[in-house]
């Protein structure tokens, strides 16, 4: 039986570990190891730490590095850092280990779908050695920068300043690796990393690893134009202070507590931030946050705005938006040789385990509001000023927002892009053998222009590109049991609204009226008509995905009423059973992969009759868990996101396995550096496309482009 050895360090940097991210955190020059703990199997934990040494644990380590083992830590991700820029300082003799010889508990939390902080996880799973609850005031005592104070005047604390507390701070390292080596085994029999598992956490190290290429000069300009922008927007911010009309009236219920929005970054100067906030309060904003998205929705819908308001809360939304802080974050997360490293985590959403963004979050990158983005990134990459670069390609904000993506720069060469084309419309009938829809995509029919066809009748080659976008719409959404309120929604999200022809049609249809309607109670009657339509036809050219929500459900609920036995779903490629010790429902995907929903049972009184509830992220919480719900178009979702992803696994690895190097993923898109030019997108994309034994009869696409940086 192989080794299995447990690992934690503990240290001190000036750096801002949440602000930098972990690599460029242990990179940094004031960073240094502080501690170690390491067991090996289930043996004693031995503690080096910097100031006593540790020679047990010193030769523990070797020993694992040089075996080749497995090496465990909870967020592996920071112990390979820390390794791969420390080690060496502090063990001269000792090389890092191998990237291959990590294994993380935390991200066996993430497939167990249960909480994976440390502390956290160790209470879901009833640890009998939890984390030590005062690391926190120990972190801060040892590990970070602090205020000086009259008993310590300095800004770091030494063991010797403090050598109770110290000690104190080495038992709490050895406790974690306890805490750790316990999850390790509460999920080693479900959730071991193994088989696909295991390609996708290791893939995930190494392109993390690899790191984001950027342009390092290119964002350092933006940024500096960037202050310069709110330096001439805050002038103009603060004429508005006076103003009081129309602010009265906003939605106030739809906002949370205020906070850390309301700064874009160290250049937004605190008194500024203050002043805003006297701002708000006097205008009735106290405990409210003003986040992007209502400050959006007021400034889009609320007619009771004044001008005056109106351009105070456009400045305060430029300020606050998410979209141009991410400039400010890529600077602060750059390594020294301009890559961004730890910006993407495997296993990182609960329900289908795909990757997720931290730090930069790649996958929420805003969508361009501007044409012609290439020439306002070129003018940046060549320091023109504000003025310039707003008369050739429009408003700076709008541009910043627009341009975010092609930041993403390889340093040399071009990147190649390939991303799957329909992925979901595509698993989802495969899962159902919704047969007449997978030979559309077989036979490369336009899929959206069909279903445009169902819902307005005509012929395909007369959709106009209104229709089109309702037909695809439908084809994306109501897969899923989207209803026809939900499917306005969806539509008005991106902009859309009847065209004068759907309104016409629609009052045609509609029987005379006492009173005649106002037009624009023609436009939102016409709105309604035209989502029911979509829907209901939707509906009537999928009948085998529309039945399966209703089977998924009720598998769903068969198997959590009878524990440990297996239950198919009709001609669905998916099976459930419930399992251990937290009565985890699991559905088995087509490449065996689980999707796991804990703690589930059914509550009798849902607002539909009998509800399937368990435990994850309740939604809107921000992060907080606790009890959530489901139902059957929601378990076939989640089944089709996850299948959309093992695709892009199996993809991902083929293109790895070709010597096509990734270094982002962005949902179903693949960015590789092309090392040589004998690598094309064509061949990326036909690696993607190559299929596992498991993807018989899925009809896959892929589409791509060579590109000097990333855009979409």
């Amino acid at each position: 039986m192989s080794d299995v050895y447990h690992l934690d360090f503990e240290t001190y940097s000036e750096a801002k570990l949440p602000k930098v991210g972990a690599f460029k955190y242990a990179e940094h020059s004031s960073t240094e190891i502080l501690i170690m703990a390491i067991a090996k199997n289930d043996g004693p934990v031995e503690v080096w730490d910097f100031v006593d040494g540790g020679a047990v644990a010193y030769c523990l380590l070797q020993e694992a590095i040089a075996s080749g083992e497995q090496i465990y830590a909870h967020n592996a991700q920071f112990e390979h850092a820390v390794c791969k820029y420390q080690l060496k300082k502090t063990f001269p003799l000792l090389d890092p280990p191998d990237i291959k010889q990590w294994r993380c508990t935390a991200a066996m939390c993430r497939l167990a779908a249960i909480p994976s902080s440390l502390d956290k996880a160790g209470e879901f799973l009833g640890i009998k050695t939890p984390k030590d609850k005062e690391g926190k005031r120990l972190i801060r005592l040892f590990s970070v920068q602090r205020k000086p104070t009259i008993k310590h005047p300095y800004p770091r604390l030494f063991p010797h300043h403090e050598p109770e507390d110290f000690a104190k701070f080495i038992a709490y390292c050895a406790q974690d690796v306890i805490a750790e080596r316990q999850i390790h085994h509460k999920l080693e029999r479900d959730f071991l990393l193994k088989g696909w598992a295991l390609e996708s956490f290791k893939l995930d190290l190494t392109m993390n690893d690899r790191g984001i290429p950027i342009n390092r000069c290119a964002l350092k300009h933006a940024n500096e134009l960037m202050e310069e922008y709110l330096s001439m927007k805050v002038p103009e911010f603060q004429e508005q202070t006076t103003v009081v009309e129309g602010w009265q009236n906003l939605p106030v219920t739809k906002m949370r507590p205020l906070g850390r929005q309301v700064s874009l970054n160290e250049g937004f100067r605190p008194s500024q931030r203050e002043m805003f906030m006297v701002f708000l309060q006097e205008r009735g904003f106290t405990g409210a946050d003003l986040t992007s998205t209502t400050v959006e929705e007021w400034l889009e819908k609320e007619e009771s705005l004044t001008e005056e308001a109106h351009a105070a809360l456009t400045i305060y939304y430029q300020i606050s938006s998410a979209a141009v802080k991410k400039i400010p974050t890529m600077l602060n997360m750059a390594c020294e040789d301009g890559y961004i490293r730890g910006s993407l985590m495997v296993f990182g959403a609960e329900r289908t385990h795909r990757w997720t963004g931290r730090g930069v979050q790649p996958q929420n990158f805003a969508r361009p509001v501007i044409n012609f983005t290439g020439l306002a990134y070129d003018m940046l990459c060549n320091e023109e000023r504000i003025e310039d670069i707003e008369a050739t390609c429009g408003d700076f904000f709008d541009i910043l927002v627009s341009v975010i993506r092609h930041f993403i720069q390889p340093h040399d060469g071009n990147c190649l892009q390939a991303d799957y084309s329909s992925i979901e419309a595509r698993v989802a009938p495969w899962l159902v053998d919704e047969q007449a829809t997978l030979d559309l995509f077989e036979r490369g029919e336009p899929v959206y222009e069909i279903m445009a066809q169902k819902i307005f009748g005509g012929g395909v080659a007369d959709i106009t590109p209104d229709q089109r976008f309702i037909g695809k719409q439908a084809v994306l959404g109501c897969t899923y049991n989207m209803g026809a309120p939900k499917f306005r929604g969806t539509c008005e999200s991106y902009g859309f609204s009847p065209s004068l022809e759907m309104v016409e049609e629609f009052k045609s249809r509609t029987p005379p009226k006492p009173v005649s309607p106002t037009q624009e109670e023609w436009e939102d009657a016409a709105y309604d008509d035209l989502a029911q339509r979509a829907v209901t036809t939707w509906r009537a050219a999928n009948p085998i995905t529309t039945a399966s929500w209703r089977l998924l459900d009720t598998a769903a609920k068969n198997a959590i009423n009878t524990p440990s036995s297996v239950h198919v779903v009709g001609k669905l490629k998916v099976t459930f059973r419930t399992v251990g010790g937290f009565k985890a429902l699991l559905i088995k995907l087509p490449s065996g992969h689980l999707l796991v929903y804990p703690k589930a049972s059914i509550q009798p009184n849902g607002k539909f009759g009998p509800e399937i509830e368990f435990y994850g992220i309740i939604p809107n919480s921000g992060g907080r868990w606790g009890t959530c719900s489901t139902h059957g178009g929601k378990l076939f979702e989640n089944c089709s996101q996850a299948t959309a992803g093992d695709v892009m696994r199996h993809g991902m690895k083929c293109a790895e396995d070709a010597d096509y190097k990734a270094f982002m993923l962005v949902h179903d898109e693949i960015l590789t550096l092309q090392d040589n030019p004998s690598q094309t997108h064509e061949e990326l994309c036909d690696l993607l496309c190559q299929k596992a034994d498991w993807m018989h009869g899925l009809p896959l696409a892929a589409e791509g482009g060579t590109l000097p940086y990333y855009k979409k």
